[in-house]
């Protein structure tokens, strides 16, 4: 069975939410992948699965953004972000809102955030 149309469309919302939640977390300091995983499965309120997170992460890592520390007898990774990462996701938060305001400016809050 395939999944409908409403099911597709959300699950590209969550992965961008799921993407951007990832990067502030980040932010907020050095994460190990299960860490980030359930918070937010909490913030979500969503299943996420280790395939949302971990191929994100490579990228970031691949360019740079991020860099991978391993801790402990288990050798657990921690996923931590350059200064470069830093400065990019700054930057994204920046221009994210000043996206956001002009678009509610453009087409008026009643319109953006109803009700």
């Amino acid at each position: 069975m395939s999944r409908s149309r409403k099911d597709r469309i959300e699950a590209i919302k969550i992965n961008t939410v799921i993407k951007l939640y990832t990067l502030v977390m980040l932010l907020e300091g050095p994460k190990h992948g299960y860490e980030i995983i359930k918070s937010l499965e909490e913030k979500l309120e969503v299943k996420v699965g280790p395939s949302q997170i971990y191929p994100f992460l490579r990228k970031l890592e691949n360019a740079g953004l991020l860099k991978v520390e391993s801790v402990g007898e288990r050798e657990k990774k921690i996923y931590v972000l350059t200064r470069e990462g830093e400065e990019f996701i700054k930057n994204l938060l920046e221009k994210s809102m000043e996206f956001i305001r002009t678009s509610i400016k453009a087409l008026g809050p009643e319109r953006v955030c109803p009700g």
